[in-house]
């Protein structure tokens, strides 16, 4: 090797490890299970952020509407300048002649005025009952939140088993293209030696050139399957993802009777209907607590100083005090049948979401059991397939014997391979829509938030 040669390399060395530092800077990586993938979605969500936001919200509507039932202190500052006093008529008592008007003018040009005033709610049905309402109103958004983030769970959990059953493809499909390449290679050799024929080297290329193809569209399909999952938990695209979990291959000789068991009666879907009656019937309460009478007490104190001048109204004896308590009861009498007309339209709004919460519990038993009756399907179908797969990769490993033993030949060899790899990629899919299956069973009964936590 020459020095130009020798240092060349040296550089392409050197620019690949630059290359991977600042592509190690520039692009995290990211290790995650299932389990942590949920996690970090539900803290980066932008759905679930906006739902915890609405939580907050109302947490500030309740403080809001409690401050109406506070004191209310108001202060208040006056100055007006007459520029003309207005004029007014009033018998003539100076000169003794009460039937004769005479023009007079009363005031000052200045007049300033300063004051307190304290409000005080004593009494009102309605802003009682409100109070109930709008914590109702913050229990509500509280479950939204909780439902967001179980859609939101629900989701990543379902595209991370995706992603994964295509990974193990492509672990498949590279086993066995490494057989074929060996295989490959030997009869190319007993070719050259004039032991093979070169149809036998054709077939064996063209099966390894569909391989690759599949291999190929597999690492694409994965790449698509990654950016869905990294939207899903709101990661940024450039992060590189890196997926700990497997698909378990255990399949249980019997299935778990309590796994199996409904419990979708406790599903969030139910409660948002039970909570939406309850702030209905909030609501038809207040709007009945609007013909009961309220009750205030105010009170107020004030100062008021009078003069032609500034200077006289720095003088003490130009300044007056004055002060008033008092209580105000408002009593509704006719509302003109506004009242009756909006309770109503409440109470239809009623009926309408128990015939919402009737349909939901048929769609949540539908849920249940089709969910139920695929993890059972799934079962059988996996503890067929994996025998199935079994044989088949027995089949070929016996074939692929007798092959280079010289019994078979290179027909038999591609038919085992391409059997067993149907029965593989079969196993997997079934591996897969059982997976899914558990996952929308447990949605079903409302346990993908527990499991995730």
């Amino acid at each position: 090797m020459s020095y130009y040669d020798g240092s060349l390399n040296s550089l392409r060395v050197a620019l690949v490890l630059l290359v991977s530092v600042f592509s190690g800077t520039l692009f995290a990586q990211s290790t995650l299970s299932v389990k942590e993938s949920v996690q970090f979605a539900v803290k980066n969500s932008p759905i679930l952020q906006k739902a915890k936001l609405e939580t907050r919200k109302s947490l500030e509507q309740i403080r809001e509407y409690k401050s109406t039932g506070l004191p209310q202190v108001n202060a208040s500052l006056g100055f007006t300048y007459n520029a003309k006093l207005p004029t007014q008529l009033i018998p003539n008592f100076f000169q003794g002649k009460p039937d004769e008007l005479v023009p007079v003018q009363f005031g000052t040009d200045l007049n300033t005025t300063a004051g307190a005033e304290v409000n005080q709610l004593l009494y009102s049905q309605q802003y009682w009952v409100g109070i109930k309402a709008i914590k109702a109103v913050g229990n509500f958004n509280s479950t939204v939140e909780l439902k967001t983030e179980e859609d939101v769970a629900y989701n990543v959990v379902k595209l991370y088993y995706q992603v994964q059953t295509i990974s193990k493809q492509k672990d498949l499909i590279e086993a066995n293209l490494q057989q074929v390449g060996g295989l490959l290679k030997a009869t190319d050799l007993q070719y050259k030696n004039g032991l093979a024929k070169k149809l036998d080297v054709d077939q064996l290329r063209v099966n390894q050139i569909t391989l690759q193809t599949q291999l190929q569209n597999l690492e694409l399909n994965y790449e698509q399957g990654l950016q869905a999952l990294k939207f899903a938990m709101s990661m940024p695209q450039e992060t590189q993802l890196v997926l700990s979990d497997t698909l378990s291959e255990i399949v249980m000789p019997n299935v778990d009777p309590t796994f199996l068991e409904a419990g979708y009666q406790n599903k969030l879907d139910l409660t948002l209907l039970d909570q939406q009656t309850t702030l209905q019937q909030l609501n038809a309460d207040q709007l009945r607590a609007t013909s009961w009478p309220t009750l205030r007490a105010f009170g107020n104190y004030n100062f008021q100083g009078q003069g032609n001048g500034f200077g006289e109204l720095g003088k003490d004896q130009n300044w007056f005090s004055f002060s008033a308590i008092g209580l105000n009861v408002n009593i509704p009498i006719f509302d003109g049948f506004y009242r009756k007309s909006k309770v109503e339209q409440v109470k239809i709004d009623m009926l309408k979401i128990a015939e919402d919460r009737k349909q939901t519990m048929q769609s949540l038993q539908l849920q249940h059991s089709q969910a139920k009756q695929q993890v059972l399907s799934y079962w059988n179908t996996l503890n067929a397939l994996r025998e199935n797969r079994k044989v088949a990769e027995e089949v070929y490993n016996v074939t692929q014997k007798r092959y280079k033993e010289g019994v078979a030949n290179v027909t038999e060899v591609l038919v085992a391979e391409r059997t067993m790899r149907e029965v593989q990629s079969n196993f997997l899919s079934n591996l897969l829509q059982y997976q899914l299956a558990k996952v929308d069973l447990d949605y079903a009964n409302g346990k993908i938030p527990q499991l995730y936590k």
